[in-house]
């Protein structure tokens, strides 16, 4: 769930943090992503009436940017899209550790060559990353130059787990053109942030991320590029959810308290505690028309398929227009269409298919 300070908007008075355990029961204040309060009037009532509450801080669902895209079928409507797989870090609940693919950097010029036909195309947002830490990429400055020349991308994020994310970085991340930064903060206290990010040092990680708020300025936000500052509830940092959202949502435009997915992990199984899991019938993460490019260069539909387990194609035989538009992706659409993804193997068993 995402978090935000009800009080840039709206006048809060004697305002209070609810514990996340009320948060999360609340029906969220629609944003669009530019992070304006969505002017519709059921809308703005149900925000002012939260602010009358005392409410400081309040859940959040950002809409989609572009109607356009929705029911886009031989394009993407958004893409993840890995510079590398390599990462320094392994963290607990990470598909890091039952990554069986190569561990490698897409070649900068292959990068930079489908990220000219995405833009050809237009989508509605993309992300610079999937599972590794696009900062150990050779060329991640010259692939954000370049991504920042577009006009046609989208929202664009890019996720650091910020450890490499010192000054310079910092730097040439607020001179891009970047909507969203993912800031995988984790917790508040060094013991805790062990327990998740055994490699990472956390002086350094909660250094950087104080550097980019003293770089950045905290005053009159919300301002690009937006801070996501992100932890994921698990058995090892729930106690912390309440002081992780007191400490940063001033500073950061939102705070997100993710839910445990990729749960058949062996250190993720406190997730199939949180929610209950409807049959698998049609599949909600193939419906919504997303891609996921590695970066040896397949492509899939569903971030669970981080191994290639399901294979569209691959960005260096062809282009993503003819792998989006071909048979297998088409066969897949009508049996989700059918209610029929329990034929596929690797979706039978599946426990995220549902959000």
């Amino acid at each position: 769930m995402e978090f935000t300070d009800l009080s840039r908007y709206l006048p809060v008075s004697n305002g209070t943090v609810l514990p996340f355990s009320a948060l999360r029961t609340l029906p969220p204040v629609r944003m669009t992503q530019d992070l304006e309060i969505v002017d519709e009037p059921e809308n703005l009532a149900y925000a002012e009436d939260l602010a009358r509450a005392g409410n400081a801080v309040v859940p959040i669902r950002r809409v989609p940017p572009f109607a356009r895209y929705l029911d886009r079928q031989d394009f993407p409507r958004r893409i993840l899209f890995e510079m590398t797989s390599n990462c320094n870090f392994r963290c607990r609940m990470c598909p890091q550790l039952n990554l069986k693919r190569p561990r490698m950097d897409m070649a900068g010029e292959l990068y930079r060559k489908v990220v000219d036909e995405i833009d050809k195309h237009g989508i509605e947002g993309m992300w610079l990353y999937h599972l590794g830490e696009s900062l150990l990429h050779p060329e991640f400055r010259d692939n954000l130059k370049h991504v920042s020349t577009k006009k046609n991308l989208g929202v664009l994020w890019m996720s650091t787990n910020g450890q490499h994310f010192d000054e310079s970085n910092i730097r040439c991340v607020l001179d891009s053109n970047l909507d969203y930064i993912n800031f995988s903060m984790h917790a508040v206290t060094a013991e805790t942030y062990q327990s998740v990010a055994k490699q990472g040092d956390f002086h350094t990680v909660s250094g950087n991320l104080e550097r980019f708020y003293e770089l950045k300025g905290s005053g009159g936000l919300p301002r690009k590029p937006f801070l996501h500052c992100q932890m994921i509830e698990q058995e090892t940092t729930r106690h912390e959810v309440d002081a992780f959202i007191l400490k940063h949502y001033r500073r950061a435009e939102i705070v997100s308290i993710n839910m445990l997915e990729y749960v058949n992990l062996p250190n993720n199984a406190f997730g199939m505690q949180q929610r209950e899991r409807k049959p698998l019938a049609a599949c909600t993460r193939v419906g919504r028309n997303d891609c996921f490019i590695c970066s040896n260069g397949h492509v899939t539909l569903c971030d669970a398929a981080y191994n290639g387990e399901i294979l569209l194609g691959d960005v260096n035989r062809q282009s993503l227009h003819d792998i989006w538009r071909g048979d297998e992706r088409r066969r897949i659409l009508e049996l989700n269409r059918q209610g029929r993804m329990g034929e596929i193997e690797f979706c039978r068993n599946c426990t995220d298919h549902d959000i």
